[in-house]
C-alpha cells in the first residue's frame, strides 16, 4: 500500500518498459519519475533522491548499479530495486552488496514489483525506528539524566565512566531516592551489554517464595499456581545486566542460594533437578549498611564481598544542594504534561536550605505537585509547603549567648534534626499512620520502621 507522498524512481532504457511502470505505479498511489538515460537520473535525484529507485542493470554509458550506488551516497536510507534480465547468482550477489532491497528478474509480474517495493519501504521504515529507538534509549538511560555539577556527582559519573566497560559486579549504596538505579541503568547503557536486557527486581517487594521463583524460575508443579515452566529473571537477563534493588531484605534462606547461583553462574529453578546457566553481570543496591548487617550477623560476609566488588555511593542530595537548581529545572523541562513554570532565586535558595530525607526523588514530587497546582507561572517562596520553609530555617540552629562561628559548630546535628523531622510528619501530618508518612517522606516503609527502632532506642 502506497504511503502518501511515497516516490519512486524508474530507471530504464526501454522507454515501453518506463511507460508501462509508469502508468502502472500511479495506478498504484506512487508518485513516479521516469528516465531512459543514467546520467539525467544521477543529476535529478542528487538534487531530489527519491523514495525508492527501480533501475535496470545493464544500460549504455553508465550501469544501473553505478546509478544506484551513486545515489545512495547522497541517500543513505533510500531503498534500491535492481532489474534484470540476466538471471544469475552473481548478478543477485553484486546487487546485494551494493545496497538493494532486492532485485526482479526481467520479464516479471507487476505484483512482484509491488511487493518488491513494499518490502523495501518496510524494510527502510524499520531501520529508521531502530535509529529512533537507539536514540531515545540513549536520551533516557545515558548519563543526562544523572543531573548535576557538584563534586560528588562530578566524581561520581566518573566512576560510572570507568566501571561501565568492565565486566565486575557492582554495588551501589545510597539513602532511598538518591537514583540509584538510574546509576545502574547508565552502567548497563555504557557497557558492552548495553544491547542485551536490563531487567531489576526490589528483593523488599516480594515474599521470600516468589522472590526465590522470580530469580531463579520454577517448574510445572512446583507449587500451587505453576502451570508452565517459568525462567527466572536471572537466565531472562543473559547477556545483559541484572539489577538486584534493595540487597539488604534478602532473607538468610536466599542469601545463602544467591551466593551459590553467583559463584556457579548457574541457577536451579523450583522443582527442578538440574541446573540452568546465565551470562548476566549483577549491579546490586541497598539503602543500608550492609557491613552493619555482617557485623551484625543478619548478612552474610560471602555474599558480601561477592557483591561488593565495585562500590559505588549515590550522594544524598543534602550534600549537594548547588545541583538543586539544576535538578529542579530538569524536572521541568524533562516531563510531559507538567506546566511549564520558573522558580524565583528566593524559592530555590529556600529548596537548597531543606535536608531532604527523601533525596531527588522527593524534590521531583514537590516539584510536580508545585507546578501542576499553581496557578501563576512562577513559583515563589509562599507557594513552598510550610514544611520546607521549617526544615530550611532549623537547618541553621543559633544557641544562645554564643557568636556566629560558635554557633556554626554548635549546630543542631543532621540525625537530631532528621529524627524531629520524621516524628513531626508521621504525628502531624499522617496522623500516626506510618504507610502514609513514608510515602510524605519520599521513603520506604520498611525504611522508616528501622528509623523509628532507633529512635525508640535512642530512648532507652
Amino acid at each position: 500500500m502506497a504511503g502518501p507522498g511515497t516516490r519512486v524512481m524508474v530507471v530504464d532504457d526501454e522507454e515501453p518498459m518506463l511507460e508501462w511502470l509508469s502508468i502502472f505505479l500511479e495506478q498504484a498511489g506512487y508518485g513516479v519519475e521516469c528516465h531512459s538515460d543514467g546520467r539525467a537520473a544521477l543529476e535529478a535525484g542528487a538534487s531530489n533522491p527519491p523514495d525508492v529507485l527501480v533501475v535496470d542493470i545493464k544500460m549504455p554509458g553508465i550501469s544501473g548499479l553505478e546509478v544506484f550506488s551513486r545515489l545512495k551516497e547522497h541517500s543513505p536510507d533510500m531503498a534500491g530495486i535492481i532489474m534484470t534480465a540476466y538471471s544469475s547468482v552473481e548478478t543477485a550477489v553484486t546487487a546485494i552488496r551494493h545496497g538493494a532491497s532486492d532485485y526482479l528478474l526481467k520479464p516479471f509480474q507487476a505484483d512482484q514489483l509491488l511487493l518488491a517495493i513494499e518490502k523495501a519501504l518496510g524494510a527502510r521504515r524499520m531501520a529508521r525506528e531502530n535509529v529512533e529507538l537507539r536514540r531515545k534509549v540513549r536520551k533516557d538511560f545515558d548519563f543526562s539524566r544523572i543531573v548535576g555539577k557538584s563534586a560528588p556527582i562530578v566524581k561520581l559519573l566518573e566512576q560510572i565512566r570507568v566501571v561501565a566497560g568492565k565486566p565486575s559486579t557492582v554495588l551501589i549504596t545510597g539513602e532511598s531516592g538518591t537514583g540509584k538505579e538510574l546509576v545502574a541503568r547508565a552502567i548497563h547503557q555504557n557497557s558492552e551489554r548495553s544491547q542485551g536486557p536490563f531487567l531489576g527486581v526490589s528483593c523488599g517487594s516480594f515474599s521470600r517464595n516468589l522472590l526465590e521463583s522470580e530469580l531463579f524460575g520454577h517448574r510445572k508443579g512446583a507449587f500451587t499456581g505453576a502451570h508452565r515452566d517459568k525462567d527466572g529473571l536471572l537466565v531472562a537477563a543473559s547477556g545483559g545486566t541484572f539489577f538486584l534493588d534493595e540487597i539488604g531484605e534478602l532473607d538468610r534462606e536466599l542469601q545463602v542460594k544467591l551466593l551459590r547461583a553467583l559463584q556457579e553462574r548457574t541457577v536451579r529453578p523450583v522443582g527442578a533437578t538440574h541446573s540452568v546457566p546465565f551470562d548476566t553481570r549483577i549491579v546490586a543496591a541497598t539503602n543500608r549498611d550492609l557491613q552493619e548487617m555482617v557485623d551484625s550477623g543478619d548478612f552474610r560476609s560471602d555474599l558480601f564481598y561477592r557483591l561488593n566488588v565495585i562500590p559505588l555511593r549515590v550522594p544524598a542530595l543534602r550534600d549537594r544542594p548547588g545541583d538543586i537548581p539544576h535538578l529542579v529545572n530538569h524536572f521541568i523541562s524533562g516531563r510531559e504534561g507538567i506546566p511549564p513554570r520558573r522558580f524565583t532565586g528566593e524559592a530555590l535558595e529556600a529548596l537548597s536550605a531543606y535536608p531532604w530525607p527523601g533525596n531527588v526523588r522527593e524534590l521531583e514530587n514537590l516539584v510536580e505537585r508545585l507546578c501542576v497546582m499553581s496557578d501563576s507561572e512562577t513559583i515563589d517562596v509562599p507557594d513552598l509547603p510550610d514544611y520546607i520553609l521549617a526544615g530550611g530555617a532549623s537547618a541553621q540552629v543559633e544557641v544562645p549567648g554564643t557568636d556566629q562561628a560558635s554557633a556554626d559548630a554548635s549546630t543542631v546535628t543532621l540525625r537530631e534534626m532528621e529524627k524531629a523531622w520524621i516524628l513531626y510528619v508521621l504525628k502531624h501530618r499522617a496522623g500516626g499512620q506510618k504507610r502514609k508518612a513514608a510515602q510524605l517522606l519520599g521513603i520506604n516503609e520498611s525504611t522508616l520502621h528501622r528509623k523509628l527502632d532507633k529512635y525508640d532506642g535512642d530512648e532507652d
